[in-house]
């Protein structure tokens, strides 16, 4: 799904003479949860708590702001820890290890920069932010732009405004990138072209839509692998977009953008790792969406799931792909999945697959690297022996940090050459075989 300001016409696609990117959750992203939940372990937090400790901390607020320092913000986990200086300093170098550059996308964005469109960056980040991106990315971007300088953040249409002064830019010449959607809605109304990030691959796709020059990259296959491993929602079946969640809404007489966080918020997670049963999200998704009873929750939940949505050509690739290879099912499911596919696709999970990973039936669900050692367990083989295909960002992380092959799907016109460059030969169910 994007943000846009509607359907841009040749002319428009002309126009654009620069882009604007975010960096947390871009361009530098959390590839491994590995080093937050060692601090939870250690510190007797709850799943997620590093992060809720800082990220829903009031005072980081006022480190992107500016109001206080990165080494203050720091100072006040600690003491709420109970932790002296030096553990204080090892509490927030664990807390960021897990997070990398991501060399793919800033390449993206050096070949623009190259091309001569104008590359910025806007961040809400504390002020010392500022000296590590000329470290890390030296002449990529300008402007550079971080809150903690300016004492305005995103959404803010004041920060975007002086983004787009120093960087000589109209807002409808300007492509902007950010992984939060409320920052995009807010570039939006302003008249920029704005993007929702969910990866490099699907960016890619997004910018060529707007007539900017980003092919896909080169792909050297790889010596050695011996099993392909599926994400089922997003690759085997394509997901529910936000035209059909839109259409759904009104049809509930729900709120714009309602049905994501009822689908797939906090009680879908608790579902996929089988804490919840399914009459337990049912009652979740009939208090939500105000429905009549836990019944009606169910009943639309089957419906909002009977759309015909298989990838008809990567179930035949990953058949073809048995004769060579082991091949895996690897998805973050409900109880009872088998079942209810084999009614709605006349699939015998069980049948297609060497190896079947529902994480409900495991609990665990992926980012967790604990799923992915299980998978590979299960199939005898080592990381650099598994190529994982999945639709979603932080999965193919988390796989390429573990040393897996991973490619983030974004449709089979796609996806499927790019699995054939990695394994060096044409497979069947390829649209273009």
């Amino acid at each position: 799904m994007k943000e846009s300001m509607g359907a841009m016409n040749n002319e428009a696609r002309s126009t654009i003479r620069g882009l604007i990117f975010d960096s947390g959750g871009v361009l530098i992203r959390t590839v491994t949860p590995t080093p937050r939940r060692d601090l939870e372990r250690r510190y007797g937090l709850p799943e997620g708590g590093v992060d809720a400790l800082v990220f829903d901390h009031a005072l980081w607020q006022e480190a992107q702001l500016g109001h206080i320092t990165s080494a203050e913000f720091w100072e006040r986990i600690g003491q709420e820890l109970g932790l002296g200086a030096g553990e204080t300093a090892e509490f927030r170098q664990a807390f960021w290890s897990g997070d990398r550059l991501d060399s793919e996308l800033l390449g993206l964005i050096q070949a623009l920069h190259g091309a001569g469109y104008r590359t910025g960056l806007l961040s809400n980040a504390p002020a010392d932010f500022r000296q590590s991106v000329d470290q890390m990315m030296p002449g990529t971007f300008e402007p550079v732009v971080v809150s903690g300088c300016e004492g305005m953040m995103k959404p803010s249409p004041e920060i975007f405004a002086l983004t787009l002064e120093r960087a000589g830019l109209r807002p409808e010449e300007t492509v902007f990138v950010d992984d939060f959607r409320e920052n995009v809605t807010a570039a939006c109304r302003l008249g920029m072209h704005g993007l929702w990030f969910r990866g490099a691959a699907p960016l890619r796709r997004d910018l060529r839509a707007l007539g900017l020059p980003a092919p896909d990259p080169v792909i050297a296959s790889v010596e050695g692998i011996r099993a392909v491993i599926f994400d089922w929602s997003g690759v085997m079946e394509r997901s529910a977009d936000s035209t059909y969640c839109a259409q759904w809404e009104q049809r509930l007489n729900v709120a714009p953008g309602t049905l994501p966080g009822v689908l797939w918020g906090a009680e879908c997670h608790l579902l996929e790792v089988g804490a919840i049963s399914l009459d337990e999200f049912g009652e979740h998704v009939a208090r939500r969406l105000n429905l009549t009873s836990p019944e009606a929750g169910r009943k639309f939940v089957d419906e909002f799931y009977t759309t015909d949505w298989l990838n008809d050509s990567v179930v035949a690739a990953a058949r073809a792909l048995r004769s060579r290879y082991k091949t895996a099912l690897l998805s973050n499911a409900f109880p009872g999945q088998p079942e209810w596919l084999r009614d709605q696709y006349d699939l015998d999970l069980e049948a297609e697959f060497d190896v079947y990973i529902n994480s409900a039936e495991v609990g665990l669900r992926k980012p967790d690297p604990a799923i992915y050692t299980l998978t590979l367990d299960r199939l005898g083989l080592a990381p650099e022996e598994a190529v994982l295909l999945d639709d979603m960002l932080r999965n193919v992380d988390v796989a390429h940090a573990l040393g897996m092959h991973a490619l983030q799907f974004v449709d089979p016109t796609i996806s499927l050459p790019q699995l054939e460059a990695l394994l060096g030969h044409k497979i069947g169910g390829n649209p273009a075989d």
